[in-house]
């Protein structure tokens, strides 16, 4: 028998299965997760019941929101991107990480490597959202997403820094992050956000 045949067909059936297998994983890097809308001025949000309540600084501060998952891998791109820029923010920027708890946890569940690297950037701290109620709040499903208040509390930047899920490095949103923290805007920029669902299905009906 010719094993010619067979060891052509072998190859063809492996190269499908590889191409396949990378198209698959382009499409799930490249995928978006869903958005929601954040609200356009930070005094349109209840706080006085959850742990921003105390923790959002004082007027003409700018503040940055960072949602995340503690133990979704993707984030951790969003974290290097951050330190990465931080040295190149001017003004003063307090940046509040805002880590999802399922609601039956104790604190101690956020506890990750990203978790870590966030509390140790320069002005920033770490605030437990227990059951997803500020993720809710401000209009976050997507672990990742980053939201900026300027002085006057007006909603600034909307969106992911990392150009697909994962990866790193500067991109066009992550750019513009920068410009907005850098020097005012009326207008808000709004990106797309590569990383892990934020809540289950059942919080997000609660």
């Amino acid at each position: 028998m010719n094993s010619r045949p067979v060891l052509l067909m072998t190859f063809v059936a492996l190269f499908a299965m590889a191409a396949i297998g990378f198209v698959q994983l382009t499409d799930y890097s490249s995928r978006p997760g869903k958005s929601g809308q954040a609200p356009l001025r930070v005094t349109d949000v209840r706080l006085s019941d959850t742990s921003l309540a105390d923790a959002f600084p004082a007027p003409g501060v700018p503040t940055l929101l960072v949602f995340y998952h503690p133990k979704c891998p993707c984030t951790v791109a969003t974290v290097r991107v951050l330190e990465r820029l931080q040295p190149r923010f001017r003004p003063k920027l307090r940046i509040t990480a805002v880590a999802y708890c399922p609601g039956d946890q104790q604190d101690t569940w956020i506890e990750s490597r990203t978790t870590t690297a966030l509390s140790k950037l320069a002005s920033s701290q770490v605030v437990v959202d227990r059951g997803g109620k500020l993720c809710k709040r401000f209009g976050v499903f997507v672990s990742g997403q980053v939201l900026l208040y300027d002085g006057e509390g007006r909603l600034s930047f909307s969106g992911g820094i990392t150009p697909y899920r994962g990866h790193e490095g500067d991109s066009p949103s992550s750019l513009d992050l920068l410009k907005r923290i850098n020097t005012s805007h009326d207008d808000c920029g709004s990106w797309p956000v590569f990383g892990c669902s934020m809540l289950s299905d059942s919080e997000r009906q609660r």
